[in-house]
């Protein structure tokens, strides 16, 4: 046999000394024949010291890092990342996650941009940690998408960013004309004197392009449809069944009534449910899609699902994660088809409590495709199921949900219920309409059950030892909570004393006020960017807004990577034929999700704002309502209803009057206008500015002048 493969065999039993040979021969792409004959003649007594020495190593390691990292890192020179922001100032984000991240004052950065990776030295500076970039290792912006601006007799580039701060200068270049977005590589990077410069590499259209904004978003992010050749002749193989798939050990759950609930325009159903009801409480069986049996470590589909991190959804179409073979066909749990799937069964008292859990790799077959449009029609009643089956599960369901969702709010829960925009189009892909998407009960029973499943998980991970990736979310910074309970008060709202220390149950509250009040959406996402972002780690910290020990991701392994490498750790620990991840890959794999998932989060914001710039631009001479949520020395920002956005008006667009700010109001020199926080006043747009993503509006008033697009 092959030298290279005997010795990756080798380090393969190191790092996993139980893989079984249908596991180790689906990594090698070998015969399972070949794969036992390995496990067999290796000699056990090298790889048993070997793991000893490994492990031994490891400790010395931790200890030596500890040492180093006792001061945060003051006084040190580290690797590590830097992050901008659009005010100019910026971030240090250490390599070693042991390590905080530091402020950088403007001055500072050394000319460092958005996502350099530079050394740079911590100190303290007026009591607080501080850090100066010392040299610039690797520019973390080679390229970007812009769009061209012809300037007096200069050409330049308008970065579609806010991070790259400036414009980029061209030279020499005579093909393209103003509004054409281009792909610029960047040859010189701005100083403090001089912009950048760069050069032309590629013209993709006009601002006046149909679905340029799409083109725009992906290119920005590095998003793509197309999968490498190695990726895709992984899929024909499943699709033409030469992937070979192990059956042992499933539990056939084929006669068990299940089915999916999803939005109308879902196509990939990673979880299905059965429920069953008893006079002692309820089952419920949460069915997962297997990926990890047509995703394993080594394929070429693993490491583009590891790249990717995530599918990424825009408002017409989606960017999944792992190629259509596998997203919409073999691992979506289509109705009436045979699947494999990872199931978790909590047993129910008739109060919620949890008797007991268990977990398989099992094999479905989903009697329904259901919507949430059409559970939420049975539910109210305005329509029928003539299947008593399906009418028995949903009823059942909803009486489980119902109790678990009214013992999660006594327990504390945090429940941000904000409307998320739905882009209503016209044939042509216009954009016609902005509204809130309808959430009814379906769409909270779902995620009620999902939640429960993720919790179930955590817990099982966290009490036998296993090395998994945990869902975290830390308390929030008590400061902005402070900060979030003068706004509200500021807004008329009636809120009692904060208590110490700040609870989930003391968010939660907060979040009930907000709901209540007539600034409800403005408020609760006020409140949401007050608290700490969720991410990924491979230790347990809890999860403060779902007020659990212990919380993953399990149910979504067909859009989520870290949901996959929790379905690994799983598995490996039933003994069902998979094996996981070393501990420190999972750090690795957990910091990179967690990376991939906020270039998601981006990448999706910005689309949503283009397609609302595209709103405004058409509605130029309608008047939208809007909130004041901040008042600064130049104007005010205000949170617009119909667009679910923050605009901002400058005092220069008010042509009435020349207002100024004086303490909490803005107040207007001749009329003796005054606003305040949390006033609602009538607004038309004034300004876009499509490149930095923003729009300007100014107050309506009869004879109020337009400024230019």
């Amino acid at each position: 046999m092959d030298n290279k493969i005997r010795k990756k065999a080798e380090q393969i039993l190191i790092d996993f000394p139980n893989i079984s040979s249908y596991e180790l021969a689906n990594i090698l792409n070998i015969d399972e024949r070949q794969a036992r004959k390995l496990i067999k003649n290796l000699p056990y007594d090298m790889i048993v010291d070997k793991i000893k020495h490994n492990k031994e190593t490891a400790k010395e390691n931790k200890s030596k890092k500890k040492a180093l990292t006792h001061t945060n890192g003051v006084g040190q020179v580290l690797k590590g990342t830097i992050s901008i922001h659009k005010d100019g100032y910026g971030f240090f984000i250490p390599d070693d996650k042991s390590v905080d991240d530091a402020f950088i004052h403007p001055k500072k950065l050394k000319n460092a941009a958005h996502n350099d990776v530079c050394t740079a030295r911590i100190s303290i500076y007026k009591g607080k940690r501080e850090a100066e970039v010392v040299s610039i290792l690797q520019r973390g912006i080679e390229e970007v998408v812009g769009v061209v601006d012809k300037y007096r007799n200069s050409t330049r580039v308008i970065p579609f960013s806010r991070n790259f701060h400036g414009h980029i200068i061209i030279k020499g270049e005579k093909n393209i004309e103003d509004d054409d977005v281009v792909i610029c590589k960047i040859e010189r990077y701005p100083t403090s004197s001089s912009h950048a410069t760069g050069r032309i590499i590629k013209k993709i259209g006009t601002l006046n392009d149909k679905d340029i904004d799409n083109k725009i978003v992906m290119i920005k992010y590095g998003l793509s449809f197309e999968y490498p050749a190695d990726v895709m002749a992984e899929c024909d193989d499943i699709q033409e069944g030469r992937f070979k798939i192990s059956k042992k050990n499933l539990e056939d759950f084929r006669n068990l009534y299940t089915v999916t609930i999803d939005g109308e325009r879902a196509r990939d159903f990673d979880d299905g449910i059965s429920i069953t009801k008893n006079n002692e409480g309820y089952e419920l069986y949460v069915h997962i899609a297997d990926v990890s049996r047509y995703v394993v470590r080594g394929s070429a589909l693993n490491e583009e699902a590891k790249k990717r991190g995530t599918s990424v959804y825009f408002p017409e179409f989606a960017i999944a994660m792992l190629p259509e073979v596998l997203s919409n066909g073999v691992c979506s749990l289509v109705p009436n088809e045979d699947r494999y799937t990872v199931t978790c069964k909590i047993v129910y008292d008739n109060k919620g409590n949890r008797k007991a859990t268990y977990f398989y790799r099992s094999i479905i077959n989903s009697n329904h495709r259901l919507t949430y449009n059409y559970v939420n029609n049975v539910f109210n009643e305005t329509e029928a199921s003539h299947d008593n089956m399906l009418y028995n599960l949903l009823f059942s369901a909803k009486e489980l949900a119902e109790i678990l969702l009214l013992k999660r709010a006594k327990e504390g829960v945090i429940d941000f219920d904000l409307p998320e925009p739905e882009f209503i189009f016209n044939e042509f892909g216009d954009i016609m309409d902005i509204k809130p998407q309808e959430r009814g009960f379906a769409e909270r029973l779902i995620e009620c059950f999902m939640i429960a499943a993720n919790e179930a998980v955590a817990e099982y991970l966290e009490n036998n030892g296993l090395k998994g990736v945990y869902r975290v979310h830390g308390e929030p910074d008590v400061k902005k909570i402070e900060d979030w309970v003068e706004m509200a008060r500021n807004f008329g709202l009636k809120v009692p004393p904060l208590e110490y220390p700040v609870t989930p149950e003391t968010v939660a509250e907060l979040s009930k006020i907000a709901s209540e009040s007539k600034h409800a959406d403005l408020l609760s996402s006020l409140l949401i960017r007050s608290m700490m972002r969720a991410e990924y780690t491979v230790e347990n910290q809890g999860h403060f807004g779902l007020a659990l020990n212990a919380y993953t991701h399990f149910t979504s392994p067909i859009r989520r990577y870290p949901d996959l490498l929790v379905h690994r750790a799983l598995l490996s620990g039933l003994n069902l034929g998979s094996i996981n991840e070393t501990e420190e890959e999972l750090k690795e794999l957990a910091s990179h999700s967690s990376k991939r998932e906020r270039v998601a989060q981006d990448a999706e914001h910005d689309i949503g704002t283009f397609k609302k710039l595209e709103y405004i631009a058409e509605h130029y001479e309608d008047v939208f309502d809007g909130y004041i949520n901040r008042i600064t020395n130049t104007g005010f920002f205000i949170y617009i209803e119909k667009l679910m956005m923050t605009g901002y008006v400058d005092y220069g667009y008010i042509d009435f009057d020349i207002f100024y700010k004086m303490g909490d109001y803005a107040i207007g020199d001749k009329t003796g206008e005054r606003y305040r926080v949390g006033d609602k006043i009538r607004l038309i747009p004034y300004k876009i500015n499509i490149a930095c993503l923003q729009a300007d509006f100014t107050i309506y008033k009869k004879k109020t002048k337009k400024g230019r697009k």
